[in-house]
């Protein structure tokens, strides 16, 4: 194979042409989504054919909810399409044009006059039917084309000359067509103060000029997405978490994305996963074998190919006996704590407890599967041999002991999936980590930076699981150590020594949920002749108190007020709210807001019966009841 290498403006200098090809995951998420489209509804789309006027879509991109949608999902872009609220297609090229450094700037003019057509100006009547679709932002070379035609009279060959050297940044050719511009528009009697003005403006444009064709394209390949997100959003989803499979932080986001939108992402499951992750009849995504750490592709294949031939597993023990010799008995143990046999109604538990004999149980069961594969060959090869009398005897499950440990059974799904399915460790704890937290994890680091950058305390709280603590002896041989902290957006690292190290390391035991408050400060303090000498202290995070997370609402929370319609105060709606706020007593006053929808007017009344403890369970049977609620801090 020869292989040569040349500038790309040299190649198009000898009239060669240059072709960029982009390889486009998203095409794939699209083709994928289309296919989970068809098995679940029988379906065939054409995403070519999907119409541009859809107000669904709109609806979707104006409410910001374009995670995972196409160069759409920054948090930037979601800010600006809020206030933009989208209607037509044209509308989403402009933004996938401007949302880039230096057009950026024009994005609040776009939207200002967008939003209020009245703020609409043109420099020129002969730049109103161009720059309209645009409200009057000059956002595409193509407009530059455009105009340059009209005003300076440039033939179509001049003006692509034009958009070439803007493209391509020349300067140098900028220059010489400005004396071209100038003089066929003074030609045309057009003012020389206002011509000027336009080239200045064309010449900041050059810094940036996008393609019109290039941000269409983009654009519907997005557009694409936002549809089939707002239309078929369990295949959406699970097509995007195929794609990010081996990025376990991106997966937590979707995840999240998923959550928000009450799609359930259930653990894998022998009977319903494939080898990615699929959709079932339900619209919940299930996760796929693919995505459970170092399961090997053998093993996912012959559980889908046995599972299409004879049908569903009836129990475990019809999954080992039709799988003998496949699962080894780390498979089995991914299986079991990724939660893939829970639909049999087994505890996971009862896989690592003792039998009669001894053994744990996964044991028994793959030393079983073992003699049911080698029987099965000994009566296969026998004259006379009985299969049936042949088979070994199944092993006795052991009985399910006691409250299954939760905590235990969420870090072994961990540890094998690479993330917490079932549930979260810090679910029950929502509440507090919503009202009371300042940074999230993933958050904090970003805050001492910027702490750093501006050399100013700031008050910090964070909560979160302890997943690791590592003891460790400094250089000068004092003890400390490193703890590892996680809640919903990821881990963050403590470092503890001296004080804090004695003060603080008693709360730092694997599996303790904490609330700590502290500030973003310097680490240490200057001297005067370094401040004077213009020196800065690196920021960090330091704590100043630590309270274990389920107590801190009864300490924080001075008062909690539940909101209620008059029109819904049945004697049966009062009897079950009352049931549920006397099921949950502690010390927090109760406020009660009564409000009447058709007419505004509102009462508030604190209550004299009922003093409550706000948690999970309080907060559920209120979500139950429909009835919302406001905390006082």
């Amino acid at each position: 194979v020869w292989v040569s290498q040349y500038e790309g403006s040299q190649i198009e200098d000898v009239g060669m042409l240059k072709m960029d090809f982009l390889g486009l995951k998203t095409l794939s998420i699209i083709n994928r989504a289309l296919a989970l489209v068809k098995k679940r509804f029988g379906k065939d789309i054409d995403i070519e054919a999907i119409p541009i006027d859809d107000p669904e879509v709109y609806a979707l991109y104006g409410r910001g909810d374009t995670k995972s949608v196409f160069q759409f999902e920054s948090g930037g872009m979601k800010e600006w399409l809020m206030k933009l609220r989208p209607q037509r297609f044209e509308d989403l090229i402009a933004m996938n044009a401007l949302y880039r450094p230096g057009p950026m700037d024009y994005i609040p003019d776009f939207v200002e006059r967008k939003n209020d057509p009245s703020k609409i100006r043109f420099d020129l009547p002969e730049m109103a039917d161009i720059l309209q679709e645009t409200y009057g932002v000059t956002v595409y070379q193509e407009q530059v084309m455009q105009i340059s035609r009209e005003v300076a009279g440039f033939s179509r060959g001049k003006a692509d000359k034009l958009r070439k050297a803007m493209g391509k940044k020349k300067k140098d050719v900028l220059d010489g067509l400005k004396n071209d511009f100038m003089k066929g528009a003074l030609e045309r009697g057009h003012d020389e103060k206002m011509l000027e003005k336009i080239w200045s403006d064309w010449e900041a444009f050059a810094k940036y000029a996008f393609n019109k064709s290039h941000a269409a394209c983009y654009a519907w390949v997005s557009y694409q997405t936002a549809w089939l997100k707002a239309h078929y959003p369990s295949e959406f989803q699970a097509s995007n978490l195929t794609q990010q499979a081996s990025d376990m932080d991106e997966l937590k986001e979707i995840m999240a994305d998923c959550k928000k939108a009450g799609i359930k992402v259930m653990n894998p499951d022998v009977n319903e996963s494939d080898r990615d992750f699929s959709v079932n009849s339900n619209g919940d995504i299930r996760f796929g074998f693919s995505g459970l750490k170092g399961f090997g592709s053998n093993i996912t294949d012959a559980i889908i190919a046995e599972r299409e031939a004879r049908g569903a597993f009836a129990d475990v023990f019809d999954f080992m006996e039709r799988l003998s010799g496949t699962v080894n008995r780390k498979a089995l143990e991914t299986l079991v704590c990724a939660g893939a046999f829970d639909s049999f109604g087994y505890r996971r538990s009862q896989f690592f407890s003792p039998c009669p004999s001894g053994e744990l149980f996964i044991d028994e069961l793959i030393r079983y599967a073992e003699l049911y594969k080698n029987d099965t060959v000994s009566a296969a090869s026998s004259l006379f041999g009985d299969m049936e009398e042949m088979k070994p005897q199944r092993p006795q499950m052991p009985a399910a002991v006691g409250e299954e440990d939760v905590l235990d059974i969420l870090q072994k799904e961990k540890e094998f999936v690479g993330m917490y399915l079932s549930a979260h460790p810090l679910d029950k704890y929502s509440f507090e980590i919503e009202n009371f937290t300042t940074h999230k994890l993933v958050e904090l680091q970003a805050a001492i930076d910027e702490a750093g950058s501006k050399q100013q305390t700031s008050r910090a709280a964070i909560a979160g699981i302890v997943t690791d603590v590592k003891k460790l002896v400094t250089k000068t041989g004092k003890p400390g150590a490193r703890v590892l902290l996680e809640d919903y957006s990821g881990p963050y690292e403590l470092a503890l020594f001296g004080g804090e190290y004695e003060s603080y390391l008693p709360f730092m035991s694997v599996h303790s949920q904490l609330y700590i408050e502290g500030e973003i400060a310097p680490r240490y303090h200057l001297k005067q002749d370094e401040i004077a000498a213009g020196k800065t202290a690196p920021f960090t995070f330091k704590i100043k108190k630590i309270s274990m997370l389920g107590n801190i609402s009864e300490q924080l929370v001075k008062s909690f007020a539940i909101n209620l319609d008059t029109s819904s105060l049945s004697k049966g709606f009062r009897s079950k709210l009352e049931k549920a706020l006397a099921e949950f007593p502690g010390a927090t006053p109760l406020a009660v807001t009564l409000y009447d929808a058709a007419t505004g007017y509102r009462i508030e009344m604190k209550s004299k019966k009922y003093s409550i403890n706000v948690c999970e369970g309080l907060l559920l049977a209120l979500e139950h009841l429909g009835v919302s609620y406001s905390v006082l801090k």
